[in-house]
């Protein structure tokens, strides 16, 4: 049987005057009276958005609102079969409040499994599903471009394909002295939530460095600025460790966190330059 369904997206916003928020759950409302809802289990989604926020204050609010939707559980299935009661409720549950936890404006959507769909909406809307690492990178890639345009060093640098007519690798940022590479720079994403495709994107680029080394087309210093895991679980730290040790035992070859100050960014690309060129 197929279902209408209302959602909405639970968002945690502590600092109104900014308007800046992160996506932290979802509730639903089927037609048949189910009332579903999750929420993200860790904190580090929002403390990596909001540095300075103590955690505490995020997850008294978590905890609040976890305590409001079990509850709000029991009134649903106490009157499943009274529609108008329950989305009349469902209204009240997301209308605008100025407070830290807050909903998105309510969204419809049709499925034969409720269960399914909370966690498709989840994964679309809190986990970025959509966000491939080819995207992760991309975001990187332009984060490194506005620390490199503020520390006035954009300028130096220019896309490059470095190789030959056999095997080239495409670099964001590489810095040229006539037709050698000085330094190349890429940003990688390994913040991907299973050990298995940390090491398979991981060991591609490996692969890559490897490849260009035997070629003797690296740049004299290589940069990779890595994005680690999002969990503190110990498999994937392990991975990201693993893959990172490697890269880094090539010659010329260096690796540092994404998550790193940016004035610590800027002093690990400012090590690489020849000082003939600072």
């Amino acid at each position: 049987m197929t279902y209408v369904c209302n959602y909405s997206i639970l968002r945690f916003l502590p600092y109104p005057e900014t308007g800046e928020f992160v996506n932290i759950g979802i509730v639903l409302l089927a037609s048949n009276g189910e009332f579903r809802y999750k929420i993200a289990p860790t904190r580090q989604r929002v403390t990596r958005f909001f540095p300075t926020l103590d955690y505490k204050v995020y997850l008294r609010a978590r905890n609040e609102v976890d305590q409001e939707f079990v509850r709000l559980s029991g009134f649903f299935a106490k009157h499943r079969q009274e529609m108008g009661v329950l989305t009349s409720a469902f209204r009240h549950l997301i209308h605008p409040r100025e407070t830290m936890m807050r909903f998105s404006a309510p969204g419809t959507i049709t499925t034969d499994n409720t269960s399914e769909e909370l966690e498709a909406l989840f994964e679309h809307y809190v986990n970025h599903s959509f966000a491939t690492k080819e995207y992760q990178e991309k975001v990187l890639e332009r984060q490194l471009g506005q620390l490199l345009t503020a520390s006035n060093l954009k300028q130096r640098y220019t896309e490059q394909r470095l190789g030959n007519s056999d095997y080239d690798v495409r670099f964001p940022f590489v810095m040229m002295d006539e037709a050698a590479a000085i330094q190349a720079i890429k940003p990688v994403f390994l913040g991907q939530n299973e050990p298995g495709k940390i090491y398979e994107h991981g060991d591609a680029w490996v692969s890559k460095v490897r490849r260009l080394q035997s070629a003797q087309k690296l740049a004299l210093d290589t940069l990779f600025i890595a994005e680690p895991p999002g969990s503190s679980a110990p498999k994937l730290l392990k991975a990201y460790d693993e893959v990172t040790d490697e890269l880094a035992g090539y010659l010329g070859v260096r690796v540092v966190r994404s998550d790193l100050p940016n004035g610590q960014l800027v002093h690990e690309i400012r090590r690489g330059i020849p000082d003939a060129r600072h």
